[in-house]
């Protein structure tokens, strides 16, 4: 629904055409400039701070609907997220700002930390400021700082949901104080049994971190079921049929990450035995590409790239049905050996993990 600011804007629009105003008095240019909705970072980080989260959210999102690749947009939703308990949320946006925002500003994650830094060195005690910063570390991958910043936060709100939830899963990740680690993650699920985003988190650690197939499996399940159907999600309850040896339940997901992270489906030329090919990657696409076994045949498919270091592929037989799959089978890259049970021709579908960065993909075929 359109807002009542919109709406006045349109209809000063409509008026002054149909009136034949040509061109606007200042007076009129004025009064449509006003009409037309107005957010700014400033404002959502006053809602932040007044704790008023929703309401930031709203804010930030007018901002990035204005300025789509802009930095503060993303980097104020997410903090809001973090607040309000929407750890998923706050990770699909970290990933659009890594399609939308990066190739624009590459220096985006040190852009919003330094951002924290110097709010932390006016208000060390800023619990937005740290949950800001302790979630952009750990969603760049840098686990040790996120931890020493989560332990001042764990000083000042020694109940933090997020911050016992973090460190534990940071630990995990990191291969550090992994028993330290493991109760961290049992005091963030006893204070949040009922959160979807605390129990993908968990399974998120368990898939990635500490290996535990058994409870990656029960707590994506219960994130799943409890409203997040989200790409990240799919792929570790993937990882734990793979892990189960239930090749075709693992390929379902493996679709269904696909599906939810795909803009763009390119066919691609066949790939015989023997043969590769080099695929450029954008945010959003993915590659479907012709594959023809015959009956007892081992199809050999591995997928590298110089250009980022996680792809993920689902294989499709002649009728659609997905039959299997490979998300980190060698390190983070895609390789599989299957047996064709019947004569024909698959379909390969191929893309960087959750279809967020640019470059090239190759794919291999033995």
């Amino acid at each position: 629904m359109k807002s009542f600011s919109a709406l006045r804007a349109a209809a000063l629009l409509a008026a002054a055409l149909l009136g034949g105003a040509a061109p606007y008095s200042n007076a009129f240019a004025a009064e449509l400039a006003a009409a037309r909705p107005r957010c700014t970072a400033e404002q959502g980080q006053t809602y932040i701070d007044q704790g008023r989260y929703d309401q930031a959210v709203r804010e930030f999102t007018c901002l990035i609907e204005s300025d789509p690749t802009g930095i503060e947009g993303y980097r104020g939703r997410i903090e809001a997220e973090v607040l309000l308990g929407r750890y998923s949320d706050a990770l699909a946006d970290h990933a659009r700002m890594t399609a939308k925002v990066l190739p624009v500003h590459p220096d985006a994650a040190a852009v919003i930390l330094d951002g924290y830094a110097a709010r932390l060195a006016s208000a060390p005690d800023s619990l937005p400021a740290l949950m800001g910063a302790g979630f952009t570390q750990w969603a760049e991958y840098d686990y040790p700082k996120t931890i020493q910043v989560i332990n001042h936060l764990l000083e000042v709100q020694p109940n933090s949901v997020f911050g016992n939830l973090f460190r534990g899963s940071s630990r995990l990740l990191k291969g550090l104080n992994r028993d330290k680690g493991v109760a961290d993650i049992e005091r963030a699920l006893a204070l949040a049994p009922k959160s979807a985003d605390v129990r993908f988190i968990i399974s998120d650690a368990y898939t990635y971190g500490l290996p535990d197939p058994v409870r990656a499996f029960a707590e994506a399940s219960l994130a799943l079921n409890w409203g997040l159907d989200t790409p990240r999600v799919h792929a570790i309850l993937a990882t734990s049929y793979f892990a189960f040896g239930d090749e075709q339940a693992a390929a379902t997901h493996l679709l269904r990450h696909f599906e939810l992270v795909t803009t763009e489906l390119v066919p691609a030329p066949p790939l015989p035995p023997d043969a590769s090919l080099t695929l450029p990657l954008v945010p959003g696409r993915a590659y479907e590409i012709p594959v023809s076994v015959v009956a007892g045949e081992t199809l050999s498919i591995a997928t590298s790239s110089r250009d980022y270091w996680d792809t993920t592929a689902v294989l499709l037989a002649p009728d659609g049905t997905p039959v299997t799959g490979s998300d980190d089978k060698n390190a983070y890259f895609a390789a599989f050996d299957w047996v064709a049970p019947a004569t024909g021709t698959y379909r390969l579908r191929v893309t960087f993990f959750e279809s967020v960065n640019y470059g090239d993909l190759l794919v291999t075929r033995d």
